[in-house]
C-alpha cells in the first residue's frame, strides 16, 4: 500500500503518554455531530467507573502493540490514527481525523496505509476497523486499499457500524472470497477445506 504524502506534510510516531493530550480535545470538535455519548460517566457507577481505570490501565500497561500517528502540516497537528493489538494476530484500528481544512487531499488514505505497512510487517494476519454505516467517505477509502466487510454491529454507543477488515497474506482474502459465496471454490480451496 503506497501513496504520496502532499508537499509540507509529515507523519510522526507519537509516544503514547503524549498522544492523548494531542487529539482528545480535538476529537470532541471533529465529532461534536456525532450521536454518541463520550466516555461512561453519564451511565456508570462510580464503582464501575473505578473497576473500568483497573482494567484500562493493566491493559495499556502490558506488552500490547499500538501505534499512534500524528498529522502535522508546516509543524502544525492536523489530524491522527491510531490502533493496538487486540487479540495474538488482530490489530484494531481504533480511530482517525483530518481537521476539516486539510481534507480531500489524500492524507486519511496516507495515514491508513502507515498503520496498515506498520501492522504487517510486525505479523498481524488481520487489521481491521469499525465505522458507522453511513461514514461513505472512510469506507470507500478502506474498501478501494482492499479491505473487506466483514461484519456489521449494532453499538449501543454508536448505532449501526460496520466491520471493515484487511488482511495482509492473499490467501486469507481468498478464503474470505470463498466463504463469503463470491467464488467457486479453486484447486486451492478444495484442498484446503478437503472438498
Amino acid at each position: 500500500m503506497k501513496s504520496k504524502l502532499p508537499k509540507d506534510y509529515v507523519i510522526k510516531e507519537v509516544p503514547t503518554e503524549e498522544f492523548g493530550d494531542l487529539w482528545i480535545k480535538q476529537a470532541q470538535k471533529i465529532f461534536r455531530d456525532n450521536l454518541d455519548y463520550y466516555g461512561s460517566e453519564p451511565i456508570d457507577t462510580k464503582s464501575e467507573q473505578k473497576k473500568f481505570k483497573k482494567l484500562t490501565k493493566q491493559f495499556n500497561g502490558s506488552e500490547h502493540y499500538r501505534v499512534n500517528l500524528g498529522l502535522y502540516y508546516k509543524n502544525k497537528f492536523v489530524g491522527w490514527s491510531w490502533g493496538y493489538q487486540q487479540a495474538p494476530t488482530t490489530f484494531y484500528m481504533c480511530n482517525s481525523a483530518i481537521f476539516p481544512p486539510h481534507r480531500r487531499k489524500g492524507l486519511y488514505t496516507y495515514l491508513m496505509n502507515e498503520i496498515v505497512n506498520k501492522a504487517s510487517a510486525k505479523g498481524f494476519q488481520s487489521i481491521y476497523s469499525r465505522h458507522i454505516i453511513t461514514n461513505n467517505d472512510i469506507i470507500i477509502a478502506k474498501l478501494k486499499a482492499g479491505f473487506k466487510i466483514t461484519s456489521i454491529e449494532l453499538s449501543e454507543r454508536f448505532g449501526t457500524m460496520i466491520h471493515l477488515t484487511y488482511f495482509p497474506q492473499k490467501i486469507r482474502n481468498e478464503i474470505l472470497d470463498f466463504r463469503s459465496g463470491f467464488k467457486y471454490p479453486d484447486k486451492k480451496m478444495k484442498k484446503l477445506f478437503k472438498l
